[in-house]
């Protein structure tokens, strides 16, 4: 989303090196990130908007025309030769949206620059860093992009920490003014969080590269047959969520496994002399697990299936909620608004792609079915109720059972075996009670015992020398309870990864907030508007929640 501002008083002469530089950065933009489209938006304004625009269609880049005014109301600002190319401009942009007032005024023109700047992933603009002279300037929309968009008219939980992005600036000469020093030079400003802080161009980067590689994800989704783009959006984006989650649990599974292998190989594998294996081989074995380990912990990184499979699924929720509301007539209630507003670096990228699809898909139009009770937003409420109280929360809190019975079990027979052989250990010592190990040695090696001592026992088992048993016992006295312990932690740090107990805990509570605004809603208890809108917070501080819990337990080698 590359929002355009600038001034209207272009020189004519400097017009074609200002449009150069525009196209490099789209060049640049389009090249760096392949698999994610550019949108211009523009208020078709003379000078910079126009200039913009017209070099977007000749790059096949389509253009939003954002007017402040219906265009018969705005042709009257153009001057005749301004008006002639306002008018070639319009039919090829790809979509129009009036944003200020009916009546225009100065108040639309400052409505049109504040929607560029809150849509814009990326606002360019044409200026020569002077300060502006009256509201909704150019000056004034750098301004507000720099510092964040004021509290007002956003439905935010954290108005005081809104979005902020990069500008880049193109500097550029105005009409009858004197030329700036570096002249068409661009300069790149990032946002700063606070005076020192040094990480926006990475966090930029970052949320780009992230939309780039859902663009990719989302593009081996099939398009439903469903007229409606938010519905079949959030439909492709659940689908490319549920196949990485099928695959990212695979691969915890496989980390857990190899690393429990590894972990054991430690544990039971001796040096040499219990399993008579080859000199070392018993370093090799340990060595040779841990690096397979290591293996599959990078090659589950590499893909990221973890983290990809988290950020879709809340951009599926987020896009389940934003598409319930805008049914039931709250098309001016933005999800992002209200969603995942403490994460001002990783995540923003989500309430990027949240609030351009909202753009994009044409949700902000009114539509006559819109109704509390339309048919998607009743689906909404009922399947969600369904999936908390039937699906996910007895499956989590069945996991949860299972994964605690695996541990008592495990580490209940580990402490059992390795009682037994302490115990025998402690009976088999050279003034033990049962087994006199004087007369056991001896009688393996076919030697007749010494006078008066007791004949070999019939049970006893002739290991190929008493030493070995007296040696290894400690070992075997040691080595289940140490292997019961490891594998019952393991099943431990994968029960907390999975977050079973809090899953089970947190969608049982979203299935009584589901199951009781059905309930309001069928016997029309109070505003049914508010009960919708109070909702779908509810979800999506839940999904929230969800996210960050996961998001702050990754998965680590050395943990496992």
């Amino acid at each position: 989303m590359i929002g355009i501002t600038g001034h209207r008083d272009l020189p004519k002469t400097d017009e074609p090196r200002l449009r150069a530089r525009f196209g490099e950065i789209l060049e640049q933009l389009q090249t760096k990130h392949a698999a994610t489209p550019l949108l211009v938006l523009s208020g078709m304004a003379a000078g910079a908007d126009i200039l913009a625009a017209e070099e977007s269609f000749e790059r096949g880049i389509p253009v939003l025309a954002c007017l402040p005014m219906p265009v018969e109301e705005y042709e009257k600002d153009f001057t005749p030769a301004e008006l002639s190319r306002f008018r070639k401009a319009i039919p090829r942009c790809w979509d129009s949206i009036v944003v200020g007032s009916s009546d225009g005024g100065k108040h639309s023109y400052v409505a049109t620059g504040n929607y560029i700047a809150y849509y814009s992933d990326l606002l360019i603009a044409f200026w020569d860093g002077e300060p502006g002279r009256g509201p909704g300037g150019t000056a004034d929309i750098v301004a507000l992009r720099k510092s964040g968009l004021p509290a007002g008219g956003r439905d935010a939980l954290v108005s005081y920490v809104p979005d902020i992005g990069p500008v880049y600036q193109i500097v550029t000469p105005r009409e009858g003014r004197p030329r700036p020093a570096n002249c068409f030079d661009v300069i790149e400003t990032y946002p700063q969080y606070f005076s020192s802080d040094k990480s926006g161009e990475q966090d930029f980067e970052k949320a780009i590269t992230y939309l780039d590689r859902f663009n990719r994800d989302l593009s081996k989704e099939p398009m439903p047959p469903n007229s409606d783009e938010l519905a079949a959006l959030r439909d492709r984006a659940d689908r490319a969520a549920n196949k990485l989650q099928k695959r990212s649990l695979a691969s915890l599974r496989r980390l857990y496994l190899i690393a429990g292998l590894a972990g054991a190989a430690q544990i039971i594998v001796p040096s040499s002399g219990l399993w008579k294996l080859p000199a070392g081989s018993g370093l090799e074995i340990k060595l040779g697990l841990l690096i397979v380990a290591f293996a599959v912990f990078a090659l589950a990184k590499r893909n990221d299936y973890e983290n990809r499979y988290q950020d879709y699924r809340a951009i599926a929720e987020g896009l389940r909620v934003q598409h319930a509301w805008c049914c039931a007539g709250l098309r001016d209630r933005l999800v992002e608004a209200s969603y995942l507003q403490m994460q001002q670096s990783e995540l923003q990228w989500i309430r990027l792609a949240l609030r351009t699809a909202y753009l994009i898909s044409g949700a902000r139009a009114q539509c006559a079915s819109d109704s509390i009770d339309h048919p998607d937003c009743q689906d909404w409420i009922t399947t969600q109720a369904h999936y908390y109280g039937k699906v996910a929360g007895p499956r989590e809190a069945k996991h949860n059972r299972r994964a605690h019975r695996a541990i008592v079990v495990f580490a209940s027979v580990g402490g059992a075996l390795s009682a037994i052989a302490g115990i025998l250990f402690a009976l088999a010592q050279p003034h033990g009670i049962l087994i006199p190990w004087h007369s056991i040695h001896w009688s393996i090696y076919g030697l007749p015992p010494r006078p008066g001592l007791p004949p070999r026992p019939p049970w006893y088992f002739p290991w190929p020398q008493a030493t070995v048993v007296k040696d290894y016992l400690p070992y075997w006295a040691a080595m289940p309870a140490a292997l019961g312990g490891m594998i019952a932690l393991l099943i431990q740090f994968y029960s907390q990864q999975r977050g079973f107990t809090e899953n089970a805990r947190r969608y049982q509570h979203m299935y009584v907030v589901f199951a009781v605004a059905k309930e309001r809603l069928e016997k029309k208890a109070g505003d049914p508007i508010a009960v919708l809108a109070e909702l779908g917070h509810e979800a999506l501080v839940e999904h929230a929640d969800w996210l960050i819990l996961h998001r702050e337990r990754p998965i680590s080698f050395v943990h496992t």
